[in-house]
């Protein structure tokens, strides 16, 4: 038995399949059954199986495969064990089994594609103040009180061609300065569909983690037009916050973290709160309460007056 430190977490070591199972029991719970010497064992599905308790998922530590019997077919619950791990684990389980994962399965890996931002954007310190197209979008920035300063600062600009013609893109970039995301805003008051996401998972990333200062207080806002008008501040691009954003949070914030969700969100406020406010952050979350009809953009940032204490 030996003692190995991985990333951070010190564990004692008996061999390569103990651990691996460690990590599996960590995100279902304690085995139904199992064969050691086969290195099969039997969990209750994440999928089909919280409530009966059949332990229909068995996962096999010697080859690096899992398969539910009762939906593997028809759900696709099976195949490499990276990919439960993946689904289901934990940042640190995922990186303790990137040491333990076979190689065949990290040369399967598919090479994610590079992100790009949309054909046709245009940032607008390099668009002509006189061009048709720069005065329009302009002309709805203003409209919504974005100033100078905050057009620079997020690198925001317009499409004058492509998919997302006709739309102001406010970008995101990554915690390396790569983008990795993008919101596509129209600017024309009669268009029926306002926003047009790209083709990306918003789970899986932190709008414009690289403007992020983990050592200052974080404020957690719905969307990117709120997010403008906040100093340090993260759009969740909805009303719940991502598992990802939530272990990241954890992980590296070490100030406060306010809540600013719009009036009508109450109800999300609340339950944010609560899943936040435990552990490291215990003590460290705070709300805004916005009148109903309130978004944090109406406000323009003068939010003092809309503290309030969950008890």
């Amino acid at each position: 038995m030996i003692g190995v430190n991985f990333f951070g977490i010190f564990v004692f070591v008996q061999d390569e399949q103990e651990i691996v199972v460690d990590i599996v029991r960590g995100f279902l719970g304690k085995e139904k059954l199992h064969y050691e010497s086969k290195g099969q064992y039997s969990f209750n599905c994440p999928y089909c199986d919280q409530a009966q308790n059949k332990g229909n998922l068995e996962v096999n530590v010697f080859k690096h495969v899992y398969k539910c019997w009762a939906c593997g077919d028809s759900n696709g619950t099976h195949g490499a064990l990276g990919k439960l791990i993946d689904e289901f684990g934990t940042k640190k389980q995922k990186k303790i089994y990137s040491l333990f994962k076979p190689e065949e399965e990290k040369k399967q890996e598919p090479k994610k594609p590079k992100f790009r931002l949309p054909e046709g954007f245009t940032q607008f310190k390099d668009s002509n103040p006189v061009y048709p197209v720069y005065k329009q979008a302009i002309n709805y920035l203003k409209e919504r009180n974005i100033s100078q300063e905050i057009i620079e600062k997020y690198k925001i600009g317009f499409c004058d061609q492509g998919d997302f013609m006709g739309r102001i893109i406010i970008p995101s970039f990554d915690k390396d300065g790569n983008p990795n995301y993008f919101i596509a805003r129209s600017w024309n008051k009669t268009t029926r569909s306002k926003y047009k996401n790209p083709q990306a998972e918003k789970d899986k990333i932190i709008f414009n983690e690289s403007l992020i200062d983990w050592d200052k207080d974080i404020y957690l806002c719905e969307g990117v037009f709120d997010a403008v008008f906040l100093e340090n501040s993260i759009p969740m691009l909805g009303k719940s916050m991502s598992k990802l954003l939530f272990e990241t949070l954890y992980e590296k914030a070490n100030r406060n973290i306010i809540i600013a969700l719009d009036g009508d969100a109450w109800k999300n406020t609340v339950k944010l709160f609560h899943e936040l406010n435990g552990g490291r952050l215990f003590g460290k979350v705070k709300v805004l309460k916005l009148p109903e009809d309130k978004d944090i953009c109406d406000l323009q940032g003068k939010i003092e007056e809309f503290y309030f204490d969950i008890k």
